[in-house]
Formats: structure tokens, sequence, C-alpha cells
């Protein structure tokens, strides 16, 4: 019996510890405490914490006021100056400290309060720090545990505060939830907003980051960051003439951050194609009943993908009666207004290279 529930403990300390490692490699050499499953599936992974540091630039004094399990504050302490990390749970905040003391973080200050509007306690510790830039991912879930988008609506207010934080600092960063609507943050820090940063990992958005400032220069810029590239702008359908088309689908980063087509038919991009894949035309016909049997019959084995079209894949795949895997790939989609089967091969190398 005692021997059975040790190898249990073994086995439940090795997955901890290997989902640990999976998100926070750096971290895993440590032995780190994690007092709540949630903490850890709330905190950012070490690609996505790393990346908001490099937004901080070096040297500076950064303010995490939303500090949970401390990854964004870590990746803050390897670049910054000093980090003023704080969490309102006083067991989390005194876990964190005990973490990076076995990591040996030194120059990170670590403090419990509560922030809101209307508390002076935080409001004058964080003055007397003085920080170059204030970072808040604020809980996007309301008391009975439902998920919530809107700014005013998430804890801290960021909409209530932001007044205040952009008079104790030049700059103020604000994770929100991957599902955000880009309009509706332009929209709600309208006058504040310099860029909205798209972040992409793993074929997934996995954060928006909303940088603002008192004065910002311009429109806010939109910058997608997956797979250690990044780009901001719009590309258009361009085609180069003479050049073999192919048809590209956007990863969700890049289909989120509205910086690049949707699923479209385009000549071969470098850049973009770190943010995507292309794929070669073998037949391009409109959507109907009908074309459904005909490319049935004609490609008895192929992966199907439907996106902005009423119907799903795996009922795509059942009306056309393939068995999945091959070379082949076809795609329902709408292209332009005109909902469109294209049917492709993969792509060795790029067209015209």
């Amino acid at each position: 019996m005692n021997g059975g529930f040790a190898d249990q403990l073994r086995e439940l300390e090795q997955k901890r510890r290997s989902k640990l490692a999976s998100k926070l490699p750096s971290w895993a050499e440590y032995d780190i405490e994690v007092p709540d499953s949630l903490n850890f599936q709330q905190c950012s992974s070490e690609v996505t914490a790393r990346y908001k540091a490099s937004l901080a630039g070096e040297g500076l004094r950064v303010a995490d006021l939303t500090g949970g399990l401390g990854a964004d504050a870590w990746a803050f302490s390897l670049c910054s100056q000093a980090v003023w990390y704080n969490e309102r749970n006083p067991a989390l905040c005194a876990c964190v400290e005990r973490n990076f003391a076995s990591m040996g973080i030194k120059n990170i200050a670590f403090n419990n309060f509560e922030i809101s509007p209307e508390a002076t306690d935080w409001k004058q510790a964080l003055k007397g720090f003085a920080p170059d830039l204030i970072y808040l991912d604020p809980a996007r879930r309301d008391a009975s545990g439902k998920k919530i988008f809107l700014l005013e609506e998430c804890s801290p207010d960021v909409l209530s505060l932001m007044p205040l934080l952009l008079e104790m600092a030049p700059q103020v960063m604000v994770k929100v939830s991957p599902m955000a609507d880009l309009t509706m943050l332009r929209r709600r820090l309208e006058g504040v907003l310099s860029a909205l940063h798209v972040v992409g990992a793993e074929g997934e958005c996995k954060e928006i980051l909303c940088l603002c400032s008192k004065r910002p220069s311009g429109e806010p810029r939109v910058i997608l960051y997956e797979n250690g590239h990044s780009f901001s702008g719009t590309y258009g359908p361009e085609e180069a003439p003479g050049k073999e088309k192919l048809f590209f689908l956007p990863s969700a980063a890049l289909t989120k951050s509205g910086l690049g087509p949707e699923i479209s038919t385009r000549v071969f991009d470098e850049e973009l194609a770190h943010f995507g894949k292309f794929f070669r035309i073998v037949e391009d016909i409109p959507f109907s009943s009908s074309a459904i049997k005909t490319l049935g019959r004609r490609y008895p084995q192929a992966e199907v993908t439907a996106r902005g079209v009423r119907v799903s894949s795996d009922e795509l795949r059942r009306r056309m009666g393939l068995r999945p895997g091959g070379q082949i790939h076809i795609f329902a989609c709408t292209i332009g207004s005109e909902r469109r089967l294209v049917v492709c091969s993969s792509l060795t190398a790029p067209a015209g290279a």
C-alpha cells in the first residue's frame, strides 16, 4: 500500500514537472512551488513572457500590478533594472517570493496590495518606485467564474485606472483575452493606445497586448509576433505577373491581427510564410452540391478544411465520402464574396524560387 501510494505521488510530481518544463523550461531545474493548478494555467508561457520583456526594453523600472505566478515579472527581471511585483493573494505572493529566491533573482520587490481606483496605499508605494512601464494582466472572470471580455468588467478596472497609471509611468502595457475584438480595444483605449501586439504560438493566438502612452503619435499600430518573427502593416492581394498563384492559409494569430489576407489565392511571400502555410492550387471551382460530389469521386483520399462557409470540415468530408490522409487538401472557403472549393497539394518549395 505504502509503496503504491509513494509511486502515485512520484508520478504526479513527474507530471507536474513535465508541464512546468513545457510551459516555462527555464524554471524546470528549480524546485518551484505552485499553490494551485489555476495559478499555473493562467500564467504566461516563457515565449510570451519573454516577448513582453523585449517590449519593455533594457534597464528600465517595470511594475507588474497583477503578478500571479510571476512568469512575466521573472522575464522582466532578466532585462530590467528593477521590478515591482504585486499580487493581491498573500499566500501566492509569499510563494512567488520563495520561488524567486531559489532562482537567485534579486532585483524584484514584492508587494501585496489590492489594486483599485479608491485605495491609496498601492498608489503611494508605486509612486515611490517610479516605474518606466506598468504592466497589468487583469482577471477576466467574474465572481461566478464566468469569462468576461470588456476591459471595464475586468479586475482591476483598467479603463478607470488608465489616467492615473499614465501619470505614474510613460507607458502602460495591458494583456487582454486573445478573444478580444481589436476594434473594441481601439475604441475603449482611444487617445492612449499606441500599439496592439498580437502574439501567436503553437498555431494559436495566445495573447493580445495593448501598449498605451499619454500622447501616442498617429494611429495605433498592429504588430504580429509568431514563431520568432514579427511585422506590422497591411498585406494586400498583390500578384506578380508570370508567377504561379498559390493558396494561403493564415495562422490563427495572423487572422486575429487583421494584418494579412483571409484565406486567399496569391503569390508566394517569404515573410508571410512565417505566419501561415502555402499550398499549390490544383483546382479552384465554385462551391456547390454537384461540385462536392464531383470532387468526392475525383479524390477518394484527401484532407478537408472548411472555413467561413455553412458546413463543418467533418460534414464536408462525410458528404464527399473521403478517406483522410494523402497529398491532397480540399478547402471550402470564401474568397472575396464568393464561396469556393480549392483543391491543393503540398508546397515543397517556393514558386519561382
